[in-house]
């Protein structure tokens, strides 16, 4: 690990055995595994990591993430990030990544976040739990490409999970990760086979719990920029409440 400066943060991460694929590429949720991870660790060296907002009585959910890449690693290959928080916009706190293997940055992503208040369970303004000083305007490593991911109306396929209680993180809600994994759960293996997913850009409408039963549902869009790409949505059965909407980018080999 190193630290070029107080506000970038770099860490280097090996591809485990167990991530590759049937193809020998690590599927698109590995990488933002590692996103998840070093901003986390970025957050801890910052003084506004999760035991430090436990003391204010907030806690970090992540509202949005877009990553793209151009490639996917494979087994015994190692990828570096670095990130850097990029500053506020209303109620979340913007943070970006570069990704990169040994042939350069083969990957960009941007997340959103907000700080949300235990005792309201409402997210209170980020400049107002955290340091100023530690979240100026930066340079942005990739851009939102739309103020909100459009809903899916009517999904083609679908798929039930369960949500296990293996799937929960420390504030004890499904981790943002095995969202995007349910929602791939919905496409179809024709599709799948062809293709490979080389982008997300998810957005997280309400929180779920273990033994909740949700229904993933997809549906094809417009190619974007010569990429096929479907429309996600995930729902709560028992009450049918919106957890994510999602837009994945494939390629062809």
């Amino acid at each position: 690990m190193t630290t070029k400066s107080d506000l970038t943060f770099e860490h280097g991460y090996d591809i485990r055995s167990y991530e590759p694929r049937l193809d020998g590429r690590v599927s698109i949720s590995a990488l933002c595994n590692q996103l998840q991870d070093i901003a986390s660790r970025h957050a801890d060296a910052l003084g506004f990591g999760f035991h430090d907002l436990e003391q204010s009585g907030h806690f970090w959910i992540l509202a949005r993430l877009h990553i793209m890449v151009d490639r996917l690693p494979g087994f015994g290959e190692r990828t570096a990030i670095v990130t850097w928080p990029s500053g506020n916009e209303r109620l979340v706190a913007l943070r970006d990544f570069l990704i990169s293997d040994r042939d350069g940055v083969m990957g960009r992503a941007t997340t959103s976040w907000v700080t949300m208040n235990v005792k309201t369970h409402r997210p209170d303004p980020p400049e107002t739990v955290l340091n100023e000083r530690f979240i100026p305007e930066r340079d942005r490593a990739l851009v939102f490409p739309s103020k909100a991911v459009t809903r899916l109306k009517e999904g083609e396929f679908r798929a039930g999970i369960v949500a296990r209680r293996a799937d929960a993180d420390v504030n004890g809600h499904v981790n943002n990760v095995n969202y995007l994994d349910y929602c791939l759960e919905a496409v179809p293996e024709e599709w799948m086979a062809g293709r490979s997913c080389v982008g997300v850009d998810i957005q997280y409408r309400t929180e779920s719990f273990a033994g909740d039963r949700l229904t993933a549902a997809c549906a094809p869009a417009e190619p974007d920029n010569g990429l096929d790409t479907l429309l996600h949505g995930l729902t709560r059965d028992q009450d049918s409440k919106e957890v994510v909407r999602m837009r994945s980018w494939w390629t062809r080999p």
